[in-house]
């Protein structure tokens, strides 16, 4: 980004602060999360007394804040901020390896590469911090310098602090190695043969305390590895127990569920069943009802057959009776006509009459119960057979 003022710089800086990430575990509320990497670069072009332009010229100032290493088991993380705890960490331990062998360098006289490029944050450190070793004779004309600042807690953590100081005591054996003269490649071969004694102790002793900052770095990042381990372990074993408990929980709202529906089923059947109850219960009234009725129709018919039955029989009776009189009555009309046989015609009538009313004016024994009857023909051909004796 050009800035064309200190102001416009500081709002970049600002800007890039801002987007930068933190988040809070339990041995720091804002710990970074990320490294963070601030370049300043100043150019400047110089003119000559022609007023001619020359070239330019400039110098670069890289601040680098470098996240804190934190034990996963201190900082209790968990999921993603775990994974940023283990690259943070292991960017950290490539930094340390490359101080390392950066230190030995200085005292090697074989040349061996830095392997910058293991992750982004060597690379950017040590890209152009150093000239090149490669060869033995290129060199950079105006090799770069790197400053390192560590705040150490004198009461703070052992472990953290011991490691801190460790890198610290790297950062200030690296030497960059001196380009060197024409006279120091003539007369430098005998200074080595009479110091040859000395150097190869020195280098014996060098090179066993490079074995054991090696070793302690190598213990430090199987620390944390295992340190990572436990701390996936027991989110592993916290995210299995919570499983188990929201599955526990699952299984008892659905028992809670099934009896709910179980108590609604039972009050909706237990309705039904009072509704059917109540339906079947009219309907039974009902059919009583209509039975009833039926039966007192058909009693009603029993008893109107029973007495048009009484009425038949008195009927026959009330028959024979007529007829008995009738029997008496046709022997009394010949009886008579035998006693008035021998009177005058005129005479023998009027007392035909007579008796005849006097037969009439006699009441019967089965008088308003017999149907009137009218003349009898035999009654008449009876009269005139009288008559005519």
């Amino acid at each position: 980004v050009i800035c064309a003022s200190a102001r416009e710089a500081l709002m970049v800086l600002e800007a890039g602060l801002h987007e930068r990430r933190v988040a809070g575990t339990g041995s720091n509320s804002v710990s970074s999360r990320s490294h963070g990497f601030f370049c300043v670069e100043v150019k400047k072009r110089s003119r000559s007394a022609r007023g001619e332009a020359g070239q330019w010229r400039g110098s670069a100032l890289t601040i680098v804040d470098l996240a804190g290493s934190e034990r996963a088991r201190d900082a209790r993380t968990q999921g993603a901020t775990l994974a940023e705890a283990g690259k943070i960490n292991e960017s950290l331990m490539y930094l340390g390896q490359c101080l390392q062998m950066q230190s030995e360098l200085g005292n090697s006289t074989k040349p061996n590469l830095v392997p910058y490029r293991q992750c982004k944050l060597t690379e950017l450190l040590f890209s152009n911090s150093f000239p090149s070793t490669s060869s033995g004779s290129s060199h950079a004309p105006r090799p770069q310098r790197a400053t390192m600042i560590v705040a150490a807690d004198p009461v703070g953590d052992f472990n953290a602090t011991s490691q801190i100081l460790r890198y610290s005591a790297l950062a200030r054996e690296i030497t960059v190695p001196r380009i060197p003269s024409i006279t120091a490649t003539v007369f430098g071969q005998p200074q080595r043969s009479v110091s040859g004694n000395s150097g190869s102790y020195q280098g014996s002793q060098h090179d066993e305390r490079a074995t054991m900052e090696r070793a302690a770095m190598e213990i430090a990042r199987l620390s944390e590895e295992m340190d990572m381990l436990r701390a996936e372990v027991v989110a592993e074993r916290e995210g299995r127990e919570e499983a188990e408990a929201r599955l526990v929980s699952a299984e008892e709202r659905a028992m809670e569920i099934e009896a709910v529906v179980r108590e609604e089923m039972y009050g909706e059947m237990e309705e039904r069943f009072e509704t059917e109850l109540k339906r079947w219960k009219a309907r039974w009234e009902e059919e009583k009802e209509r039975g009833g009725e039926h039966l007192d129709r058909k009693v009603e018919v029993l008893v109107r057959g029973m007495g048009m039955e009484g009425e038949g029989k008195e009927n026959h009776e009330g028959m024979e009776e007529m007829e008995e009189e009738n029997r008496a009555l046709r022997a009394m009309v010949v009886r008579l006509q035998r006693e008035v046989g021998g009177g005058s015609p005129t005479k023998r009538t009027g007392e035909s009459r007579d008796v005849l009313g006097h037969l009439a004016a006699q009441t019967s024994p089965v008088k308003g119960r017999v149907r009137k009857l009218g003349g009898r023909k035999w009654d008449f051909a009876a009269g005139e057979e009288g008559d005519e004796i």
